[in-house]
């Protein structure tokens, strides 16, 4: 493969690189996960705008993406390319997995009981934003 004159190697694994790459992951991810959320809400008629609405959704989507695009950073400069795109894959499937114990729970955040349709809302949500997350920064950077 020819190198790309527009993104040299050496500039992909700055911070700056991977921090915008988190950002950017994580204003997809939020955009995606809004669609979701009304296209959900629509077909449903199922609402819980005191836990999952526009801000909470955006906030929960954009913090995350740009943890990852600093943690991925991080990974890069103390392993191989390789040691670091496993660990971040593996870091990012069992924090989704974790994620997943909140739409699963008998109880909200505010202490009211779950109502059946808080899964079907949330938890495509969390696989939407780890996807994206996954796959954006992964693509950032070149593999050695």
């Amino acid at each position: 493969q020819l190198p790309n004159p527009l993104h040299p190697p050496q500039y992909n694994n700055r911070l700056s690189t991977l921090l915008t790459t988190g950002l950017i992951s994580g204003v997809v991810a939020a955009l995606l996960n809004l669609i979701y959320m009304y296209l959900y809400e629509s077909a449903t008629s199922f609402s819980i705008p005191e836990v999952i609405n526009i801000g909470s959704v955006t906030i929960a989507s954009l913090i995350p993406g740009i943890m990852s695009g600093i943690y991925y950073f991080m990974l890069r400069r103390i392993m191989t390319d390789k040691n670091a795109l496993v660990t971040f894959i593996g870091t990012l499937a069992v924090i989704a997995l974790v994620s997943l114990l909140g739409p699963l729970s008998n109880e909200l955040p505010d202490g009211t009981v779950t109502p059946p349709e808080f899964s079907g809302l949330t938890i495509p949500m969390h696989i939407i934003a780890v996807s994206i997350y996954s796959v954006m920064l992964v693509r950032s950077v070149p593999r050695s």
